[in-house]
This record gives C-alpha cells, structure tokens and sequence, in this order.
C-alpha cells in the first residue's frame, strides 16, 4: 500500500512538472541556428560556422558564438529570460560573429516573446526579432 502510495506521487509530481510548460513551448527543447535578425540574413549569412542555441528538455541553455553562454530558462505564458547568464570572455572581433552574438544574447536576457512553429524557433522584443532554424539531427 506504501508503495503504490509513493508511486502514485511521483507520477503526479512528474505530471505537475510537465505540465507547468506552456503549450507553446511544445518542441523548444532543440538545437537551433540563427537564420535571421530583423527580417534580414544579412550579417548571418557572412558566418562561415552557423553559433547554435542548444534548449534541452530542463530548459538549460547553451549558445556556441565567439563566447559561449549558459544559463537556465524560464517561460511565462508567452515571454522568455534566461536566469544566471554566463559567458566566456574571449576577445571576439567586432565582425558579422560579434553582432549575431549580440543580438541572441539580448534576446535570452529578455524577457523576449518567443513562438515555436515546426522548425522554427522566433524570439522578439520590443526592437529586435532574431530567427532561428532547428537543425536537423542526423
């Protein structure tokens, strides 16, 4: 009887945690690109290696630009920030890489609306919208 009692619980302990996750963050735990920053592909395009936004299913997140930066999601309804942000601290060249980095770094410090739709993956502010692609596993 214990055991079916302590069972029962961490089913629902589990559920509960689940299902606090809105529903459109259904498919944010991926490995994105950046394809695109206010509509424009331009500077994305001149980086020779595409930095990836790597979500995992806890909401940690990890982006590989010039510096690396971590750190822990969380999710409102319809917003997005990154709690306790790291970063390296390499000297980065002011170029196409030093703004891509930039502008992903302020969407995850938000707060950034955010919208998951198939393979895409949109983060916005009030002055900027960075687009990302999921990268398809192989």
């Amino acid at each position: 009887m214990r055991k079916t009692l302590l069972t029962t619980l961490f089913i629902a302990t589990i559920l509960t945690g689940c299902a606090s996750l809105p529903p459109n963050a259904v498919g944010l735990a991926n490995t994105w690109t950046v394809s695109s920053i206010d509509g424009y592909t331009q500077p994305v395009d001149a980086l020779t290696i595409k930095p990836q936004l790597q979500i995992n299913k806890n909401l940690n997140v990890s982006y590989s630009g010039c510096n690396t930066l971590t750190g822990k999601m969380h999710i409102t309804t319809q917003d997005l920030t990154t709690k306790n942000l790291i970063s390296t601290k390499k000297m980065c060249p002011q170029n196409e890489q030093a703004t891509v980095d930039g502008f992903v770094k302020q969407m995850l410090t938000g707060p950034s609306k955010f919208l998951v739709n198939s393979n895409t993956l949109i983060l916005s502010s009030d002055n900027h919208t960075v687009t990302f692609k999921r990268v398809e596993k192989k």
